[in-house]
């Protein structure tokens, strides 16, 4: 099969650095520089890092999952599912792009990652560098996660407390970094506890066949119903958000992120209808709450 060059650009440019995660990660790094005092240059020097770092990330992510673990290997009920917010998942499979490519294209997003990291080490201070690295290397635990029920908090440590960690020490050395820490629980549970039941969902009947041990797949096993099991996560997200507010983390107008929830709720009610579109469109609104997460902290901070 002939490829396009126009189908291979995208491929590496667009769907393989599956950019549809930028709000959940940039907003998590800006959030963390707003916590360490204030958004500056270097706020944005580490956004556009840390933003490549995700790329290369999610590209290493279609890499292991089809050379190492296999989940995207096979034929197409035997694989993980292809997404309508996510389609690196069957780009080597249907010949797209092959192993190698895939493997310095994620290469190649941590490499220029590395320059303006290098600046703010020089420029801020060294400790910005192991954030770095643990961001990095984090891609590699989330591959091997889906095999020993570590599979949510993998993902939980890469959108949440590495992203804002990497914000504050793009501005200060010495940030208050559990304050940091606590602050981007309520990202980590929206975004993996409660969101990877939903990313799995439709991979679970044949990534189950290859030996995959996660919460988020035992819900499809054990046919949990879907719209309660977000629900209790999304309340213990808005919950312990309403805890950070209270003991003066988070400031008060965080409270946008309320107005997502009517918005949210209609949507999981039309999963068992049509859950590639309901799906989409959850993602598409869960991705506006770190978005108002550091839009209200910026307004009220």
């Amino acid at each position: 099969m002939k490829v396009s060059l126009a189908t291979i650009l995208k491929a590496h440019l667009i769907t393989l650095p599956r950019w549809f995660a930028a709000p959940f990660f940039g907003s998590a790094i800006l959030l963390g520089a707003v916590l360490a005092g204030g958004i500056n240059v270097n706020a944005w020097v580490a956004l556009i890092a840390g933003l490549l770092v995700m790329a290369g990330g999610h590209s290493f992510n279609s890499f292991l999952d089809y050379s190492w673990t296999g989940l995207d290997r096979g034929k197409v009920e035997d694989r993980s599912a292809e997404k309508d917010y996510c389609g690196g998942q069957n780009l080597i499979e249907a010949g797209i792009v092959t192993p190698p490519e895939v493997f310095f294209n994620a290469m190649g997003w941590y490499l220029l990652s590395a320059a303006p990291i290098l600046y703010l080490g020089y420029a801020v201070g060294w400790p910005i560098i192991l954030v770095w690295l643990g961001g990095m290397l984090v891609t590699f635990w989330y591959s091997k996660a889906k095999f020993n029920w570590t599979h949510e908090l993998s993902l939980g440590v890469g959108a949440g407390p590495l992203g804002v960690l990497l914000g504050m020490y793009s501005v200060t050395s010495s940030p208050e970094w559990i304050t940091g820490v606590l602050a981007s629980v309520p990202i980590a549970i929206l975004f993996s506890f409660a969101g990877l039941a939903v990313d799995e969902w439709p991979d679970a009947e044949a990534n189950l066949k290859k030996g995959v041990k996660s919460i988020a797949y035992k819900v499809w096993e054990c046919k949990i119903d879907l719209f309660s099991y977000l629900s209790a996560w999304i309340a213990a997200g808005y919950i312990f958000q309403l805890f950070l507010i209270v003991i003066g983390i988070l400031a008060p107008m965080t409270f946008l992120t309320f107005f997502l929830i009517p918005l949210a709720i209609p949507c999981m009610i039309f999963f068992k209808r049509n859950f590639r579109k309901a799906a989409s469109i959850f993602v598409l609104i869960a991705g506006f709450y770190p978005v108002l997460l550091l839009v209200g902290q910026f307004i009220g901070g």
